[in-house]
Formats: C-alpha cells, sequence, structure tokens
C-alpha cells in the first residue's frame, strides 16, 4: 500500500495525484531504471499509468513497471516544502531502482538481509 502523509495530502492541488514514474537507465535490458515521484494533474496522466492501492484511493498512479515492483510493498509518500516549491519524497532506499532490478527490493515487512 502506498500511504500519503497529512503534509502530502496537503500538498496535492485541486486535481493532482501523486506519480511514481520509472526512468529506464539501462541499455541492456528495459528493467534497469529508477523512481522518481511528483505531483500531476490527474487529467493528464498517460493512459497507460496504473492506479496503486493506497490511501487514500485514487490519489497515487504509477508506471507499469513500476508498479510491478511496488506490489505488495509498504511505502510512505511525504511532501517537504522548500518555500514555495514542493517535493514529493518516498521513504523508499536512494538505490531503490537498482535494487528492484536485481531482485533485491526488500519486503518491508521482512527484516533486513545481514
Amino acid at each position: 500500500m502506498i500511504r500519503l502523509t497529512g503534509r502530502a495530502q496537503e500538498a496535492l492541488r485541486p486535481g493532482e495525484v501523486v506519480f511514481l514514474d520509472w526512468h529506464v537507465t539501462g541499455l541492456c535490458c528495459a528493467d534497469a531504471g529508477e523512481f522518481s515521484v511528483r505531483a500531476v494533474q490527474a487529467a493528464k496522466l498517460p493512459r497507460r499509468m496504473q492506479p496503486v492501492h493506497d490511501s487514500p484511493p485514487g490519489s497515487v498512479f504509477a508506471h507499469p513497471v513500476g508498479w510491478a515492483h511496488l506490489t505488495n510493498r509498504d511505502v510512505t509518500v511525504d511532501c517537504r516544502r522548500i518555500g514555495r516549491w514542493r517535493r514529493f519524497v518516498t521513504d523508499l532506499p536512494t538505490d531503490a531502482g537498482l535494487r528492484a532490478c536485481l531482485g533485491r527490493l526488500a519486503d518491508s515487512t521482512a527484516p533486513p538481509d545481514s
């Protein structure tokens, strides 16, 4: 489940949703990439974007490849304001894209590897 904090919910403007995007970074396979998170107008989302199991419902969408990596994971989205700028962030590790590509993005309910 993707959960928005109170700050993230308050930072969304009318008609906006949080979008977890997937950026391809590898040439060897389409699965190599990184996550980014931003607010976009729901009406401007590309058609193939997937709604995710989120709280509040209907507030988060993800790129299909990123969605596959986030299935059955608990992720929190927060918003940090810098003046008038909004920066949406997740609690995913900074190298979550690399870990996901290697099948090592640990389930949030599982203990970390030693």
